[in-house]
């Protein structure tokens, strides 16, 4: 019986449950929680996680998985809350208030949400996750509008680009701003629009 522990060659990939990928998604967390993306470095990363750079390159081909990985596992987490906290809700404009708010209050929460939110709009290799996530949000939000505007889609992508800058002024503020949130709850019509 061979009891010996293989190792991993270059090029290898280690499973998405291996204990040190989380570490290296945790170091990245905080790195990006206290400074911004820009700051994520392999280097900065490993540092933080108390890892060799090697590790790093068995669960992640470069730094751009890495960040794609980040706004992935935050949107996720972020997507079974709002879902979580309307699952008993009928669809409608009150469902759909309920998300908008619910997104918010789960976005300020979150440690490395600024950095999510506020720079993955500048980097290119999240841009496409980006899209996915905005297009997941619209067609979630697109359930609560449907008796209520013509242009349903359309009308849920506006609102999650306006629920996208109200969270960023509420990040740069520190705090909610109830005044914004009134005026972007006031977007969902409560009857049906021509």
């Amino acid at each position: 019986m061979n009891t010996s522990v293989r190792r991993r060659g270059p090029g290898s990939r280690a499973d998405e449950r291996h204990p040190t990928r989380h570490q290296l998604l945790e170091a990245a967390d905080t790195i990006s929680g206290r400074a911004g993306l820009a700051a994520l470095s392999v280097a900065e990363i490993t540092s933080e996680a108390g890892l060799g750079k090697g590790t790093f390159y068995i669960h992640f081909p470069d730094r751009a998985a890495l960040l794609v990985e980040l706004h992935r596992r935050f949107h996720d987490r972020l997507f079974e809350r709002v879902v979580a906290d309307t699952a008993t809700m009928c669809p409608g404009p009150e469902r759909a208030r309920r998300r908008i708010t619910s997104f918010l209050d789960h976005s300020r929460r979150e440690r490395a949400v600024r950095a999510m939110v506020l720079h993955a709009r500048t980097e290119p290799d999240v841009l496409g996750e980006v899209r996915l996530r905005n297009d997941q949000a619209s067609r979630l939000l697109a359930e609560d509008l449907r008796a209520l505007v013509p242009h349903t889609l359309e009308t849920a992508r506006l609102l999650v680009a306006a629920t996208a800058e109200v969270a960023l002024l509420e990040f740069a503020a520190g705090r909610s701003l109830p005044r914004m949130r009134h005026a972007l709850a006031a977007l969902v019509p409560d009857a049906p629009v021509d």
